[in-house]
């Protein structure tokens, strides 16, 4: 079951937001989203904003679960060894579900928001603890024979994905 949260979990946040991105373009552009010139300004959390926004935090709240149920069942799956991976998917998939607290638009008149910080902190938990736990998985699985062949690409997506939050543009 776990597996299976870990398969489909990424496959089916990432069509919701190609739905939910396609269904309110024009919003997006209209809360300054510049697809091109600043993806990473109101994207994808400003789709939480828009008038299909109820998906989007339902989006994060069970892509986060799916990613706590997935990170139980890899520590269980795996041969013993350090628990900081695991427990550090564990809390990505936390703080993914957080990001359901919804972020302030990028234009505003007044102060941020208590749901909005809440967002703005489980982002940042989030990224730094999902690229933590790929760097700490992949050292444990290159400790045990049966999972040795995986060391590689989990490294090396810890890399893509850690490089991609500080490109400009598209990549983030």
């Amino acid at each position: 079951m776990a597996a299976l949260a870990g398969a489909l979990g990424p496959p089916l946040f990432a069509a919701l937001l190609a739905t939910l991105t396609a269904l309110q373009y024009d919003f997006m552009v209209g809360i300054g989203w510049r697809p091109l010139g600043n993806p990473a300004a109101a994207w994808p959390s400003g789709l939480a904003l828009g008038p299909y926004g109820w998906a989007m935090d339902l989006g994060f709240a069970v892509s986060g679960l799916l990613l706590i149920l997935f990170a139980l069942g890899l520590d269980r799956a795996m041969p013993r060894g350090p628990k900081a991976g695991p427990a550090l998917l564990l809390l990505s998939g936390a703080a993914m579900a957080l990001l359901a607290f919804e972020t302030d638009p990028i234009s505003r008149t007044g102060p941020r928001s208590w749901h909005g910080l809440v967002h703005d902190a489980a982002f940042v938990v989030f990224a730094l603890a999902l690229l933590l736990a790929l760097l700490a998985v992949g050292l444990r699985m290159r400790r045990a024979p049966a999972w040795r062949r995986y060391t590689r690409y989990t490294l090396a997506t810890a890399l893509v994905c850690g490089a991609c939050l500080f490109l400009p543009g598209v990549a983030y």
